[in-house]
């Protein structure tokens, strides 16, 4: 019986959440082009930031391969 009512809810909420967004388009698009471009500049910066650590670890790796001594060198 709760997932009946579960569903339900959900469908209602879907309803009002569809009409609201109708209703209140101007305001929504207006609050998407000032959230837009934060959200580009956040975006941005953890792309840039991601790929630096990956840049500085894979320096670090061959660092590491360089500075160990190769046990399996053929006589």
């Amino acid at each position: 019986m709760s997932n009946v009512i579960g569903i339900i809810a959900g469908v209602v909420v879907s309803i009002l959440g569809i009409f609201l967004l109708i209703f209140w388009w101007p305001m929504f698009a207006a609050v998407f082009k000032g959230i837009f471009p934060i959200l580009l500049i956040l975006i941005g910066l953890g792309v840039l930031i991601y790929y630096i650590s990956e840049i500085k670890s894979k320096l670090e790796m061959g660092k590491e391969q360089a500075t160990t001594p190769e046990e399996s060198k053929p006589r």
